[in-house]
């Protein structure tokens, strides 16, 4: 009886795959798909959801766990909307210690207190003038002379500047900033670069901004025949010494080459130094942080005057540009946030930790899910296609948050990412998803309108394809537009 009840169980299994596997377009694109020749040697993990009937429409290996790139901020954003709440601000806190005497000058230090807020000073929330009002905020406490530092305090979260799992070859580069309890300019360096007229000649560097005495650059770039920056900049955290190798084109001025600061509560205690000396207030000692002071045994005041807050942008609007142009550091900061909420603790195992748990409540992310970072730059990272499916339909159906995070969101033929996907077909404007990108690895994750009326909620990863970047964006392509023209 039971061998009968089991086959019973097995055929009936099988009769609903097949009707799912051979009867439906998306289905059959996505095993199209698989018989691709520059897939021979890929794995893909792929699934559809009708999210209102809570049915699966198509499915190639849902549950393998893969590398997942950029799509992770799918589930570092939703759960920091989750935890942290939408409309939250993160506070950087202006502080001296000592006394101002009737000389006006202060005897102690002047601190930037960081509070995890990846937005100061960033391009992305317009605030050139952030340092100059910092310095005028001093002055307007009376002070001409200051005989002690500016000290930079990062200690908000741990001195942990990046992950453990990321590569040497990402972590100089704008991309691979680390993240830090005080960030400031998104943690990014400018070099400006002059090349020659000829293949292969030496390039000079102008500048580079914003400075510091302590960075020391190599420069191995060239001079050639490309169209883009190919430059790469090696370093690594808290070390000053940036050398930068490859190309950049013929005939530049000023070409500019973005990286990694190397200690970002640094670079904001030096930026206010100097500018409280081109207004006219010394300061007698030089720039410093939290870290340094303790590497040295120096006692750190904790008594101290609050004279400034700066709040960042409210939660949703981080998390709006995290998602849309696939921002590395600030979902990084969202992702520390969350370990610092739940555990007091910024570690990156103590937030992965965190946002694991969070979603095993829930039924979600469960086994095969292992997270090593927030943006996906890890390749330690391993999700699967029902693991983005799970928490994008969560985030659909339950959260609070659904609105700000479907709007986050890049938009097919119209922003962000996504703004080249789709172009004058029915996903344009209609579909809303999440890319990823690595070498050999890409990935979608997202909602999409069907020409039916289904809401349908969908995640594609594929890893070691052994075509071009710009080929197997296309062959996903053709899959998304197949979500939009399904009629079932």
């Amino acid at each position: 009886m039971k061998f009968i009840l089991t086959q019973v169980i097995l055929v009936a299994s099988l009769i609903s795959f097949s009707q799912v596997t051979s009867t439906n377009s998306i289905q059959k694109a996505i095993n199209l798909l698989t018989k691709d020749p520059s897939l021979k040697h890929a794995s893909i993990s792929f699934l559809v959801k009708d999210i209102d009937k809570d049915s699966v429409i198509a499915t190639y290996n849902p549950e393998n766990s893969l590398i997942p790139a950029s799509t992770m901020k799918v589930i570092t954003t939703a759960t920091a909307l989750e935890i942290l709440g939408s409309y939250n601000k993160f506070k950087t806190l202006l502080q001296y210690d000592g006394y101002i005497d009737s000389n006006c000058t202060l005897h102690g230090n002047i601190y930037i207190k960081g509070g995890g807020d990846p937005t100061l000073g960033s391009r992305f929330f317009k605030s050139p003038y952030l340092i100059e009002e910092w310095s005028q905020k001093i002055a307007n406490l009376g002070i001409t002379k200051i005989d002690g530092k500016i000290i930079g305090d990062a200690s908000y979260f741990s001195y942990e500047y990046v992950p453990s799992t990321w590569s040497w070859g990402d972590m100089g580069n704008y991309y691979g900033t680390g993240i830090s309890g005080l960030s400031i300019f998104d943690n990014t360096t400018h070099l400006y670069f002059n090349s020659g007229s000829n293949k292969g000649d030496s390039t000079t560097i102008d500048c580079f901004e914003p400075y510091t005495p302590d960075v020391e650059i190599r420069n191995k770039v060239r001079s050639w025949t490309t169209k883009k920056d190919e430059a790469y900049i090696y370093g690594a955290p808290y070390d000053g010494l940036r050398i930068v190798k490859g190309n950049i084109p013929l005939n530049k001025e000023s070409f500019d080459v973005r990286g990694s600061m190397h200690e970002p509560a640094y670079v904001a205690a030096f930026e206010l130094e100097s500018s409280l000396w081109r207004n006219g207030i010394n300061v007698l000692q030089p720039a410093t942080t939290t870290r340094r002071l303790q590497n040295e045994m120096v006692l750190i005041n904790k008594e101290r005057i609050n004279f400034d807050t700066i709040s960042s942008p409210s939660i949703s609007k981080i998390v709006y540009w995290t998602n849309l142009i696939s921002n590395n550091l600030f979902a990084e900061h969202l992702l520390r946030h969350v370990g610092v909420k739940k555990y007091k603790n910024g570690s990156t195992f103590s937030s992965t930790l965190a946002v694991s748990k969070y979603w095993r409540a829930k039924g979600i992310l469960s086994t095969g899910f292992y997270m090593n970072d927030g943006s996906g730059l890890s390749r330690s990272n391993a999700v699967s296609a029902t693991h983005l499916v799970d928490v994008l339909t969560y985030m659909k159906k339950k959260s609070k948050y659904s609105k700000t995070f479907y709007s986050s969101l890049p938009i097919a033929g119209k922003s962000g990412t996504l703004k080249s996907i789709g172009r004058k077909t029915k996903i344009q404007g209609n579909l809303r998803a999440k890319s990823g990108t690595m070498t050999r690895i890409k990935s979608y994750a997202g909602y999409v309108k069907s020409s039916s009326g289904k809401s349908l909620c969908f995640a594609i990863i594929v890893n070691n394809h052994t075509c071009s970047g710009f080929q197997i964006k296309k062959k996903l392509e053709k899959i998304m537009i197949s979500l939009g023209n399904f009629a079932g």
